[in-house]
């Protein structure tokens, strides 16, 4: 399923530090790229939960940038609470760090990196791409598992997750970033 297809975007939430008003207008759908400018600080979501699925988008920066930060938001299970983060799972997008996890909320998992007291530090370099180039990130959820790969390169699993479903989210989180090819595969 094409989560950017009109019929399913339309189901999006948006939450900011400045009220869901404004979070809907830092995000734009044009041609099928999402664009968020990464102000105000918050995030966007799917309207509806998933669980047992394999999640495929490609991300970017803009050139000339640095400092980069943002993340892929799963099992997303208290978006109406969020000061500025809902309770879920983080798939890191900082620049340099894609892959790591971040647990938000109270959840946790056991990964198989380092833990740094609420991160998983990935496993593998995925040799992330230049800025204005597209990355990959995939995220396989099955039962209390995951996995995620960056660039085909598998960089980061977790088991025993505190929660198995939960809307998809994406951060706006201070630089401007794309998003593209937003795809599910429920199974």
């Amino acid at each position: 399923m094409d989560l950017l297809a009109p019929e399913n975007y339309k189901d999006w939430k948006f939450s900011s530090t400045e009220g869901s008003e404004a979070g809907e207008k830092s995000w734009s759908l044009v041609d099928g790229v999402l664009s968020s400018p990464g102000t105000p600080t918050g995030f966007i979501h799917t309207g509806k939960d998933f669980e047992n699925y394999t999640l495929t988008l490609e991300w970017r920066w803009q050139p000339g940038s640095e400092g980069n930060n943002s993340g892929v938001l799963f099992h997303v299970s208290s978006a109406e609470e969020a000061k500025p983060w809902p309770k879920s799972f983080e798939a890191q997008l900082q620049q340099d760090n894609a892959g790591d996890f971040w647990m938000i909320g109270g959840e946790k998992l056991e990964g198989t990196g380092k833990n740094e007291g609420g991160r998983w530090i990935r496993v593998a370099d995925p040799k992330e791409k230049p800025l204005g180039e597209w990355n990959t990130m995939t995220v396989v959820c099955k039962g209390d598992t995951v996995s995620v790969h960056v660039n085909g390169t598998l960089v980061n699993e977790g088991k025993n997750l505190s929660v198995s479903k939960g809307a998809i989210g994406l951060q706006s989180e201070g630089k401007a970033i794309e998003f593209r090819k937003i795809v599910i595969e429920e199974k």
